[in-house]
């Protein structure tokens, strides 16, 4: 009976067994599949996330460099406006100068032209004096010529008998003054007459001592440049006269002398 209920039981235990083994497969193939299937996933969500990073980095990349370029363009916009801007300073800078050479020059010119203008003035104003001496002057000469012509006494005439026959005047022989040109150098052309080409005839007095030495001259007639005719008047005034004779006898005079300017070719 005992050996039954054993042979009863060892079956049961032996089923019981089998049981838990498979009972403890299942739960390992579970764990497994579990594992496996997260294993899965895991792969899967790491797969998808690779593509999202890279396509972020490459709009990076890209935004990076369409910043860089736009950077660029700044930057070079920035670098034309100054090159722009020191172009027209210098420009500015060369056209202040220009003009600051141009007035200087125009102001060296204005002075220049005010000299010369004060020159020939002062030239002209000195002409004119000298004219006006020598036109006082020539009246006191006249005057002194008319009292000494005055006493100029004509030679005793011979006593004649109380007669009705008319007396005639006693006759008076005069010799007229000279120039002596080898007294004097002959006048010399002023250059800038000669580079005028001007020309013509002056008709000067002189008045002379009884030694013939020119006391005084003037311009009876102009040659029609008074720089010819004062080169003339003072060349001549330092000639030597033969003296006016009045019966024989040397006295004051005025006479009158042509001298013709003449351009040889």
């Amino acid at each position: 009976m005992s050996e039954m209920m054993d042979a009863v039981a060892s079956p049961r235990k032996t089923g019981f067994g089998q049981s838990a083994e498979s009972v403890i497969a299942i739960s390992l193939l579970g764990v497994c599949a579990a594992a496996g299937l997260a294993a899965f996933l895991s792969s899967g969500s790491e797969q998808s996330a690779t593509p999202t990073a890279a396509s972020e980095a490459a709009t990076f990349e890209l935004s990076a460099a369409q910043n860089d370029e736009a950077l660029q363009s700044e930057e070079q916009a920035v670098l034309a406006e100054w090159q722009r801007r020191l172009d027209g300073e210098f420009s500015q800078h060369e056209q202040s100068q220009l003009q600051q050479q141009q007035l200087a020059t125009l102001q060296e010119q204005s002075a220049a032209l005010a000299v010369a203008q004060a020159a020939a003035e002062a030239a002209a104003r000195a002409a004119e004096a000298a004219e006006t001496r020598a036109n006082n002057a020539e009246k006191a000469r006249q005057q002194a010529l008319a009292s000494a012509r005055a006493r100029v006494v004509a030679p005793p005439s011979e006593e004649l008998p109380a007669t009705k026959e008319e007396v005639k005047p006693a006759v008076v022989s005069r010799r007229p003054a000279t120039i002596d040109w080898d007294s004097c150098a002959r006048p010399q052309y002023p250059d800038e007459s000669v580079r005028l080409g001007q020309q013509g005839t002056v008709t000067m007095e002189f008045s002379l001592d009884t030694l013939g030495v020119v006391q005084d001259g003037k311009i009876i007639e102009s040659s029609g440049t008074r720089r010819l005719d004062y080169r003339a008047l003072s060349a001549l005034s330092k000639c030597k006269f033969e003296p006016e004779l009045v019966n024989g006898k040397p006295v004051e005079s005025l006479t009158q002398l042509r001298f013709t300017w003449k351009l040889t070719r």
